[in-house]
């Protein structure tokens, strides 16, 4: 067997990666909105909606809640599936390994984390880590994506890949801590959070002002990186300007006549692919 041979991945085994990372990306934008909406509540047994009764009544909030368990579960299924395609052709890349076992055991945990927000709650901390499980899930899944599209490809360090890498690491600490310093029931919570707006029982001051400026140092630096790639822009970079834009005008919004169930979905959606679309133009930076 030749090296070319050795280093060539089937584009099937591609596209099962880009259809597990798209699940994941969608359940992590459906859990922000379950967040947004509250609900979670609506569905007050696991894995069924309610006790003897497998599936939600007619009421919207249920159906959220219950359409998010459901694909969340089949994560779990893709998951599995692309650490076998990837332990098939770990020759062409060993992260073709690597990275699809870190997505099934972000997805596993996060999925229990789940599980026990239902049966029982979580603390703030569990809940910090329930969400950073997600995110790395999502970026290990869409890194495992590009790798079997150019397998044994080196990462490049140029300055559009450290803006991004910048951006990334400033996003994903600021929704870390925003549960930290969030109160019951604020949008802070969510991964949809309204920048620059105090939610109820939000705090304590200083921490809150600390998460706020790690995010927007965050939101800063996903522009300029953008910008940065201007030149080499494609549709993602495009709808990635326009959701930034949505993010910040639903914000004043959110701001200046407070948060409702629609205002709150428009928010979290955006704020979960902002950040899925600065990991993706990150990587595509990292070949060149």
């Amino acid at each position: 067997m030749t090296d070319t041979t050795r280093n060539t991945v089937p584009a099937g085994a591609a596209i099962l990666f880009a259809v597990t990372a798209i699940a994941i990306t969608v359940t992590l934008a459906l859990g922000s909105t379950v967040c947004a909406t509250d609900a979670s509540a609506s569905c007050p047994n696991w894995p069924g909606c309610y006790f003897g009764r497998l599936t939600p009544l007619d009421a919207t909030q249920p159906w959220v809640e219950f359409i998010h368990r459901v694909i969340s579960a089949s994560v779990g299924l893709f998951a599995v599936a692309s650490v076998i395609v990837g332990v098939a052709y770990r020759r062409a890349d060993k992260l073709l390994v690597v990275l699809p076992v870190v997505a099934l055991l972000g997805a596993l945990t996060s999925g229990v984390f789940g599980m026990m927000t239902i049966k029982w709650g979580i603390t703030s901390v569990e809940a910090s880590f329930d969400l950073l499980a997600a995110i790395v899930s999502m970026g290990a899944m869409w890194r495992a994506y590009f790798v079997a599209r150019r397998p044994g490809a080196p990462w490049m360090w140029n300055g559009r890949t450290k803006l991004g890498v910048g951006a990334v690491v400033f996003l994903v600490a600021g929704h870390f801590f925003a549960v930290q310093v969030a109160g019951p029931g604020s949008l802070t919570r969510c991964m949809g959070w309204a920048m620059f707006v105090r939610g109820a029982g939000d705090g304590p001051l200083a921490g809150w002002v600390a998460q706020q400026t790690v995010t927007g140092i965050g939101m800063l630096l996903a522009i300029v990186f953008l910008a940065a790639r201007w030149g080499r822009r494609n549709g993602w970079d495009i709808l990635c300007a326009v959701l930034i834009v949505i993010e910040l005008v639903v914000g004043v919004l959110i701001a200046a006549h407070g948060s409702n169930h629609g205002l709150g979905t428009l928010h979290a959606v955006p704020a979960v692919l902002i950040l899925c679309l600065t990991m993706t133009a990150t990587m595509r930076s990292a070949r060149g």
